[in-house]
């Protein structure tokens, strides 16, 4: 096991996907400043009960490690970091640090390194290289099934204790079953036939 120090959020950071954070308080504000001297990572993790400034706040048992991708000091005065979600994990148990920090022991959910897309979710490649397409500086960088989805889910507007699910699902492919139901749901897919070349978007 490990142990990390967690920043329980109201939102859900996906592998290989960024987020901006604005840091204040003082016990994360000293969380970043150590990760950064050590280049360490930190856990982010779903609030399901209370806030994000409560040292009580109940999170999810699963959520992603987080790197340091870039800081800068905001005109506000606060600190401000853009992190890179990396891998998957499980919290064991926790305690809290005397400043409120909560820290974890955990064990990282390992997942393979490389998986070919199923013809029937070749699709998903397609809607997501759609749904960038007008962002000049994105661009699709890989053929891995699991980080294509990541980013699908990332770029979607679903819910966000559905993104926690999806993370939570082990499997890449039940993962693709999950999302599917719900694209069709949603009417983002509007006809896909199993092995077809065409597909139509909203």
């Amino acid at each position: 096991m490990i142990e990390l120090p967690l920043f329980p959020l109201k939102t859900v950071l996906l592998p290989g996907n960024k987020l901006s954070l604005k840091i204040f308080e003082p016990r994360y504000v000293d969380m970043i400043a150590q990760c950064m001297r050590e280049d360490s990572r930190f856990g982010v993790i779903l609030i399901y009960k209370g806030d994000e400034v409560s040292a009580d706040a109940e999170f999810y048992s699963i959520g992603t490690t987080a790197q340091i991708d870039d800081w800068q000091d905001r005109s506000d005065g606060l600190l401000g970091i853009t992190v890179l979600g990396v891998e998957r994990f499980e919290v064991i148990d926790t305690h809290t640090h005397s400043d409120g920090l909560t820290l974890a022991n955990i064990e990282i959910l390992i997942e393979p390194e490389f998986t070919e897309i199923p013809e029937q979710f070749d699709y998903m490649r397609e809607l997501l290289e759609h749904i960038i397409a007008q962002d000049a500086k994105m661009k699709i960088e890989t053929s891995d099934f699991s980080s294509i989805m990541y980013q699908l889910i990332y770029q979607l507007p679903l819910d966000t204790n559905l993104k926690q699910r999806l993370l939570e699902v082990p499997d890449c492919h039940d993962r693709a079953v999950i999302l599917h139901a719900e694209l069709i749901r949603l009417g983002i897919i509007q006809y896909v036939k199993p092995g077809s070349e065409d597909a139509d978007y909203d």
